[in-house]
């Protein structure tokens, strides 16, 4: 029973930090906002509701405008690259920021599983979800080994060609089958008979 309750306890604190975190921030940001657009919103008639409503609005309408065009800026090669040094120099020593980086890295970088391919890959005397990724010396793969039920935190493995088995699906419906703890995998996976 105390397993139980200990696990379970650490497992709330694990998915609230990240929460909170992000709550913090955007809480921040808004309050940032709204100072920064006192003179505006001093010019708006509080006396209506309608006024009341853009009062509030306001600034989240001009977060999400910050937002839209910090993600136009961060598509240039130099706000990458800006970006990089500060996450290799500062960010990945705070660890809430690479918590959440780990788990929207995948979500809003769908370029990231480009050139990714589902497949089977035969170790002994089991089979194991994976994806290719690139070709390595004669006869060997590079392969992502995936975890579950988090697909994006796994380990990398060399492995002979003929340990691999295409699987007719994409990097998304493979990932999905992950995160279920493999629910609905038989519907992709078809194990080859041994020759």
């Amino acid at each position: 029973m105390s397993k139980f309750l200990k696990t379970t306890v650490l497992g709330g604190v694990i998915f609230l930090i990240p929460l909170a975190f992000f709550g913090v921030v955007i809480s921040k940001a808004l309050a940032w906002i709204h100072k920064l657009a006192a003179p505006l919103l001093a010019q708006i008639p509080v006396e209506t509701i309608g006024g009341t409503v853009a009062v509030h609005l306001l600034p989240i309408v001009i977060l999400l405008m910050l937002c839209f065009f910090a993600g136009l800026v961060a598509k240039t090669s130099a706000a990458s690259s800006l970006v990089n040094v500060l996450e290799t120099k500062v960010l990945r020593n705070f660890p809430p920021y690479a918590l959440l980086k780990a788990k929207t890295g995948s979500v809003l970088n769908p370029g990231d599983t480009e050139g990714l391919t589902p497949v089977l890959v035969r170790f002994d005397d089991s089979w194991q979800i994976a994806f290719d990724v690139e070709k390595l010396e004669e006869g060997m793969r590079l392969v992502f080994l995936p975890g579950a039920p988090d697909p994006w935190s796994g380990s990398v493995c060399a492995v002979t060609e003929d340990r691999i088995t295409p699987l007719d699906t994409s990097v998304q419906s493979a990932s999905a089958i992950l995160k279920r703890l493999g629910k609905g995998a038989s519907e992709i996976i078809r194990i080859p008979s041994e020759s």
